[in-house]
């Protein structure tokens, strides 16, 4: 018993472990210089444009974003350039919740890239899911839903191929207006508003590794109920023993 109660804890902890590290890679990024989240008003939609900025080389022309730290990587991904295409991305009618707006992104679904900067392109789809405002700050999918499927890469990128490996992600992206817009605002006019913005991609397991987790965790529970049983079963078997003296 004492073997088969090991045997599922290492099991368990090895399961756990294994998913658990996958689970926690974490890119951020930034809108590189010269780069906009643009809300074109009545339209009722949103795009990201590329950056116009020539300076420092024109390292950052016509690109979106660029990864400026991670979480559990190795660091392979800081510094590469990020976009998500297809925009512009429109949005449905805006539900109010107090100082909160909301609405659902309607389409089309966006067309992710990262490039390794050797030639290869991390690539994927993003649903945006949804655009909220509060008071001076906004968001896409701020409750980082998992909405980033089908990727794909073929380099050699340690942080890259760590993301592909998961095979889902939850990306989301984040804005500032000062004064404050609420979306009902930046829905409205013809001339369009535009800032810079910030986000993440979180590596999230397949539904494969999901099950996985919830076995290692199952394994965990079962290995308790064992430890109590035997418990149980030494106290009793204690009790006895004492009684026949």
């Amino acid at each position: 018993m004492k073997i088969l109660n090991s045997f599922i804890l290492v099991t368990a902890a090895v399961v756990v472990s294994a998913v658990s590290s996958n689970a926690q890679l974490t890119l951020n990024f930034s809108s590189s210089p010269g780069s906009t989240i643009q809300f074109n008003g009545t339209q009722n939609s949103l795009q990201l444009n590329s950056s116009t900025f020539g300076g420092f080389g024109g390292i950052y022309l016509g690109t979106q974003w660029f990864v400026g730290s991670e979480n559990g990587g190795t660091g392979s991904a800081v510094g590469l350039f990020g976009d998500v295409a297809n925009g512009p991305f429109s949005y449905g009618a805006i539900t109010v919740n107090g100082t909160e707006q909301s609405a659902a992104i309607t389409g089309p679904l966006g067309g992710l890239s990262i490039n390794d900067g050797v030639g290869n392109s991390l690539t994927g789809i993003v649903d945006w899911a949804k655009i909220q405002t509060f008071e001076y700050s906004g968001a896409l999918n701020a409750s980082l839903v998992v909405n980033v499927s089908s990727l794909n890469y073929n380099g050699s990128n340690p942080d890259l191929q760590a993301l592909v490996a998961t095979g889902l992600g939850a990306m989301n992206l984040s804005f500032q207006f000062a004064p404050g817009e609420t979306l009902t605002q930046l829905s409205s006019g013809s001339t369009p508003f535009k800032t810079s913005y910030s986000g993440s991609i979180a590596a999230v397991p397949e539904p494969a590794s999901m099950g996985l987790l919830f076995l290692g965790l199952g394994a965990l529970f079962f290995s308790k109920v064992l430890r109590k049983s035997n418990a149980r079963f030494e106290n009793q078997a204690f009790r006895g023993q004492d009684q026949s003296n």
